[in-house]
């Protein structure tokens, strides 16, 4: 039983070592594409008119389109009371089906609004410019 856990703490020491000297930004960027580039793939995501107005108006991909949507609604949901929350989704056609799609279950929720347009090759200056898109 010994040998366990001292396995086991050596092991969680060894890995914590190795993560501590990964580049955060790295991950982000690596994992980014990740999970929007599933996400533009799916029939509802390529044939949404917010993804289509998004991409035409800022010269975005869709990729870029979807992920930028969903860390918005990310930060929206965490600062909005539900109700609040379920009224603007309602109001803006679209959300609907990024929503539906999963694309705010990101793996870059940790970080930044900012840093996350950036891992999805973004500069973080595009947020002022999805939101009044989003809303219209």
């Amino acid at each position: 039983m010994k040998k366990v856990t001292i396995s086991a703490l050596l092991a969680i020491s060894l890995f914590s070592v190795h993560l501590s000297a990964l580049d955060m930004g790295s991950i982000l960027k690596s994992a980014a594409p990740i999970v929007a580039g599933s996400l533009a793939e799916t029939p509802t995501a390529q044939n949404n008119s917010l993804v289509s107005s998004l991409s035409s108006s800022l010269g975005v991909t869709p990729t870029q389109a979807i992920g930028g949507t969903a860390v918005l609604l990310n930060s929206a949901k965490n600062k909005m009371q539900p109700l609040q929350y379920s009224e603007l989704t309602k109001q803006t056609p679209g959300l609907g089906d990024i929503l539906s799609s999963g694309s705010t279950a990101s793996l870059l929720s940790s970080a930044s609004v900012a840093n996350q347009f950036e891992a999805l090759g973004m500069n973080s200056s595009m947020v002022s410019q999805f939101a009044p898109i989003i809303l219209n």
